[in-house]
């Protein structure tokens, strides 16, 4: 009788583990789907030229997402095939090429004799390798991609765009040392520029990255903001004095930067990237310069000692102002260029923001520049610092959104004043009958 029991028993396992069983110690990400290959008496399978052992292989009736929920499909067989030999893991079926995130048809003749099939792999023991990925390597092409609707990809042949791809399948993120699991990123053939076809990892943004929507609506308001603040100190004589000048040219600046940004939110392309990083990179060191300049004409203005700085002012300061806060900029970005061309050391290449009453008009004014000069763009220091750590990144969200929004911050503090409304008021036109209104209802 025991032995009928155990018997029965043994019989039951069995079923149950060639059901809906897992395999021991085996990843899900490290398996692929053998219901189409050769199964031997034994219960091994013949996959791709692979012999994967029975005590390898089990029925799965779910796919693992990446975010390891669980998803239901028919019940098949999977061998851990990555045990036994390297895995590359491919966002599609391993023929096709992506863009904007999307597989679609595969490779054409022509586009299969001209694309390059090889991936340097770093062994266990240090040492890199060349690996064809389909002869040499275990294509995983029905695995989840990662749980973001669109992915950026990487092209090593770009300053900072290097990675290592390790034996186990993870992937080493050079420029900011991340090690990504198979769950958090996948490679593709991609074309590039110069009809080149390369296969390329993809990946999701940082978890602490913004809504490109919201991101997008803070820049164009900023941005919106910048544009009347500008008219606004150019519709009033009054303004445009040598502060105001220097005012209008740092908006400018500063609107320029908030363009490349705004550009490169919406733009995918590498090259593209690079150029509106240095471009990026220009206009907001010329907005620091501008503010430096606009900080001298300020305590040259009130200073009571500023006589010895004037014999060094030519008589067109602004005209000097401008080849300085233009001009190293320009520089200090040309030499970056270069830098970043010709370093090799990725940890050194550049890889691409007098009466009481007068005194406290003064003293707000500072404090308006304290403001934008110095608080955001020290939240912007700390925000990129502290990037890389996820809790922290997360509560420096407010400090992002904050910078994104100087120009509103700006036309706030600068044009909804009482005393730049009255300006426009006196200076007359369309807007006279509104801002008497706004006036009147202030007093």
């Amino acid at each position: 009788m025991r032995i009928v029991i155990g018997s029965i028993t043994a019989v039951l396992l069995l079923l149950l583990q060639n059901s809906n069983a897992e395999i021991p110690g085996c990843d899900f990400f490290d398996t692929v789907d053998i219901s189409k290959a050769q199964r031997f008496s034994n219960g091994s399978y013949l996959y791709e030229g692979l012999l994967i052992p029975a005590h390898l292989t089990a029925k799965y009736d779910y796919k693992l997402l990446a975010d390891d929920s669980k998803e239901k499909v028919a019940s098949h067989v999977r061998g851990c095939a990555c045990h036994l030999r390297p895995c590359i893991r491919f966002c599609c079926p391993q023929y096709q090429k992506m863009n904007m995130s999307v597989c679609y048809g595969d490779m054409s003749e022509d586009e299969l004799n001209k694309h390059d099939p090889f991936v340097n792999v770093t062994l266990s023991d240090g040492s890199v390798v060349r690996r064809h990925f389909k002869e040499d390597l275990i294509v995983q092409s029905d695995l989840a991609k990662p749980g973001c609707p669109r992915m950026y990809f990487m092209n090593h042949e770009l300053p900072g765009n290097k990675f290592t791809l390790f034996e186990n399948g993870s992937l080493l993120r050079h420029w900011d040392n991340a090690e990504l699991s198979k769950r958090e990123y996948c490679v593709q053939h991609l074309s590039f520029i110069g009809d080149s076809i390369r296969i390329a990892p993809h990946f999701c943004p940082l978890s602490s990255e913004h809504s490109r929507t919201w991101k997008t609506v803070a820049i164009v308001i900023s941005m919106i903001c910048i544009v009347l603040t500008i008219s606004v100190y150019l519709y009033v004589k009054k303004l445009r004095n040598l502060h105001g000048k220097c005012f209008i040219c740092y908006l400018a600046s500063l609107f320029l930067g908030y363009l490349f940004l705004l550009l490169n939110v919406w733009k995918y392309s590498s090259h593209f990237c690079v150029t509106a990083g240095f471009m990026g990179y220009f206009s907001v060191i010329a907005a620091f310069f501008w503010l430096s300049v606009i900080s001298l004409t300020l305590w040259n203005s009130f200073s009571g000692n500023s006589g010895w700085l004037n014999r060094f002012l030519p008589d067109n300061p602004f005209l000097a102002y401008n080849v300085y806060a233009w001009g190293i900029p320009l520089l200090m970005t040309a030499i970056t260029y270069i830098a970043d061309q010709v370093v090799d050391d990725e940890n050194l290449r550049p890889r691409v923001g007098v009466g009481k009453k007068l005194l406290d008009l003064h003293y707000t004014l500072f404090l308006r520049l304290f403001i934008i000069m110095g608080l955001s763009w020290s939240l912007e220091i700390v925000s990129f610092l502290l990037s890389k750590k996820q809790a922290w990144a997360k509560a420096f969200m407010v400090a992002d959104y904050f910078n994104w929004s100087q120009g509103t911050i700006i036309f706030v503090l600068f044009v909804l004043r009482p005393s730049t409304l009255k300006l426009l008021k006196e200076r007359g036109g369309p807007i006279n009958q509104v801002l008497s209104s706004f006036l009147a209802e202030q007093d």
